[in-house]
């Protein structure tokens, strides 16, 4: 299979993992405490390069700002940048992917992308969460009396967990499922 065809395929099925997955855990779908919509974006950094996970990011952040008719939705964009630079540089060395990277990945994407989140949320609403299983977190932290600011971090920082959690595993697992010929398992990668 050429690369062109490969790229192709790969960020095709990364944009539509990001979406579907998104609406499986929406409140329209299971209502999971987690959104799913950037596994797409972590597969396609990870199985081709980051600049691959950078456009799927960006496709994924423009059509829910678009068909939510948010437009706050495009400013996530930059967790979704943080999540494809971080996992195509810290899975791979010397263009080969490692598994014993997957734990140190996954901690900084949850730290990396909580602190992105908070403070694109403490921006845009003022630190109150607006999601509602972050809002269920916030209200907790609220309750300890840990203030606006450091229960949004709370709220962000739980679901964050959880969502790198169920996306590792669908990562892995799509990697495992897929033709070698698209995840190129065991060959150096781009």
């Amino acid at each position: 299979m050429s690369k062109t065809k490969r790229y192709l395929i790969v960020m095709l099925l990364s944009v539509l993992m990001n979406q579907g997955f998104y609406i499986l855990a929406s409140d329209n779908g299971l209502d999971l405490p987690f959104w799913l919509d950037f596994t797409g974006t972590a597969f396609a950094a990870i199985v081709l390069e980051p600049a691959a996970g950078l456009l799927v990011g960006f496709v994924n952040n423009f059509y829910l700002a678009v068909t939510l008719g948010n437009t706050g939705n495009i400013i996530y964009f930059a967790v979704s940048a943080a999540i494809a630079v971080i996992c195509g540089v810290c899975m791979r060395k010397g263009g080969r992917l490692f598994a014993k990277r997957i734990l140190p990945t996954m901690g900084l994407l949850i730290a990396v992308t909580a602190v992105i989140s908070t403070l694109l949320t403490i921006w845009r609403t003022g630190g109150r969460c607006d999601s509602k299983w972050e809002l269920f977190y916030y209200n907790i932290a609220m309750g300890w009396n840990w203030g606006k600011y450091v229960s949004c971090f709370f709220g962000t920082l739980v679901i964050k967990i959880y969502d790198i959690l169920a996306t590792s595993v669908l990562v892995a697992l799509f990697w495992f499922i897929l033709p070698k010929s698209l995840t190129l398992r065991g060959e150096k990668t781009a």
